[in-house]
């Protein structure tokens, strides 16, 4: 048998053959020792200094982020954010099995055992814990066993403050405490760790409250400016007039009266005094509030990578906040995804302590099912042709045979279907049906041309023109909503955008359709 060999971009043999050669390929030769000339960074600090670079221009640690959690915006931020996830209530543990193969007795004894510790656990404090990930970087979770008969009992799992930890200069996860007393190791089975992006450069994970100091530093001082100015300019000002000839002597005594006249609302001035109450007109307090808005849509960028479902006003679009919607909606996602994990990495610890080499128990959420989306594709695919049978909806859409028919196909012939009618679902474009009376969908079609077109025309025949020419123009379903979205912002707010183009794309669907329709009636 020949030994495999390499070659290099200049057409070089490079031979691995020798047992020198194939170790080199065992080790790593980007390391943390290596790029700084041998130096052990770790073992002379007693652990690998945080890279994040907000504390470290700072000079803070990973303390500070507590005390943001005061602001009301991050608080209401990261609650919207986690409670997307928690709200997920249904998961489930599974048996570990090879693809393709049914688990073990012993896994599925195994899993049967981590379902009924878990019964004995709080799980939203541990999930809660584990969503803190994101916002701190990282979140240790100490697992604690207890002999039970012949297997180690799952008793706790619970999130521990992130500043007790750090890591060696391998990336291990080691225990400082809360004094940074002398770091120590920690046992791979006593610990599982969920982490938010990290990366050999930054084991700590990335932290996005440290994104937010800022955003709430410059926010904290524009209220306290914002409260001075409030209270210097909100109220009105006192303006008194003294009396011609006045001395100085008279002049300061009207002041203080003036000045005692905010609290009791009475003063007593010189005849021939005036007094009158003058109010501040600038728009500096707006300003502020401006300012202040500024830092709270930053915060909120951070933490859920939108502002719309925090700050939904007059000025947004019902599409805009649609979308930010479903963005909120993928950070979701990624969570439950980060929940998963850190899960499974429990039950692969457990795996370990009780029965080593076993495939471990699975977690995962059971997503509800979307009838609403399924149906849908159901009536996309009924509109190609394909034709649907009982026995799919009763498995589908949880039914029973009993409970409903399929229209066009009675029970005695069930596959009979008359030449010009039409399944359950089938969209039929004909101008009459087989009874003579006129077809929906060319009625949408004929009433829409005659209100909305003409209407549109006789306000704006250039712009028609141009829908026309975009019309003609497009390649593709996807170039010509790319090419109308485009071509509407020159002239529609997001309003009217979203209401136009609901009416054209449905309409041009419906045109479509009626002319695939009649191309197959003339063949």
């Amino acid at each position: 048998m020949k030994t495999p060999v390499l070659y290099g971009p200049d057409g070089s043999v490079i031979d691995f053959s020798s047992a020198a050669d194939r170790a080199a390929l065992g080790e790593q030769l980007a390391t943390r020792r290596n790029a700084l000339g041998g130096f052990d960074l770790g073992a002379a600090l007693g652990w690998l200094p945080d890279p994040d670079p907000v504390l470290r221009k700072r000079g803070d640690s990973v303390h500070v982020l507590e005390d943001l959690m005061a602001d009301d915006e991050v608080t209401q931020a990261i609650q919207s954010r986690k409670l997307k996830t928690l709200n997920r209530r249904e998961y489930r543990f599974s048996p570990g099995a090879a693809n393709g193969e049914e688990p073990t007795a012993q896994a599925e004894r195994l899993c049967d055992d981590i379902v009924r510790d878990f019964e004995q656990l709080d799980m939203d404090v541990l999930i809660s814990g584990i969503l803190d990930a994101p916002y701190f970087g990282m979140t240790p979770i100490e697992l604690v066993f207890v002999p039970d008969g012949g297997r180690l009992r799952l008793v706790a799992a619970d999130p521990k403050p992130v500043e007790w930890f750090a890591f060696d200069d391998d990336n291990r996860l080691m225990f400082r405490g809360e004094f940074f007393t002398q770091a120590r190791p920690v046992h791979p089975y006593k610990f599982v760790l969920a982490r938010h992006f990290p990366t050999y450069k930054n084991p700590y994970g990335l932290r996005l409250l440290s994104r937010c100091l800022w955003p709430v530093a410059f926010k904290r001082g524009g209220i306290e400016f914002w409260c001075r100015f409030t209270e210097k300019y909100g109220q009105p000002w006192l303006l008194g007039t003294a009396r011609a000839g006045a001395t100085q002597p008279e002049i300061n005594r009207m002041a203080a009266d003036l000045a005692a006249m905010v609290q009791d609302a009475v003063a007593v001035v010189p005849n021939g005094a005036k007094v009158e109450a003058v109010e501040f007109s600038a728009k500096g307090g707006s300003q502020h509030l401006e300012f202040i808005t500024h830092w709270d849509k930053s915060i909120n960028k951070v933490i859920k990578g939108q502002t719309l479902t925090s700050d939904v006003g007059n000025g947004h679009s019902n599409a805009a906040t649609q979308t930010h919607y479903q963005l909120l909606g993928d950070y979701s996602d990624a969570d439950a995804l980060m929940v998963e994990t850190a899960m499974n990495n429990i039950a692969w610890a457990y795996m370990q302590v009780n029965a080593a080499g076993e495939f471990a128990p699975l977690f995962g959420y059971v997503e509800p099912d979307d009838y609403a989306a399924q149906a849908e594709l159901d009536t996309k695919l009924k509109n190609l042709g394909v034709r649907f049978k009982k026995t799919y909806f009763v498995r589908t859409y949880d039914l029973t045979e009993d409970e409903f028919e399929l229209d066009g196909e009675p029970e005695d012939a069930p596959n009979h279907k008359e030449p010009n009618a039409t399944a359950a679902g089938d969209t039929n474009f004909a101008e009459h049906d087989t009874a003579g009376n006129p077809d929906p969908y060319q009625q949408a079609l004929d009433a829409f041309v005659k209100t909305s077109l003409p209407e549109a025309a006789k306000r704006n025949e250039k712009f028609m023109a141009e829908v026309k020419t975009v019309l003609q123009a497009a390649e593709s379903w996807e170039d010509l909503q790319l090419m109308l979205a485009e071509l509407l912002g020159k002239s529609m707010d997001e309003d009217e955008q979203a209401a136009f183009m609901g009416d054209l794309l449905t309409n041009a669907d419906l045109f479509g359709r009626y002319a695939m329709q009649s191309k197959s009636d003339d063949r």
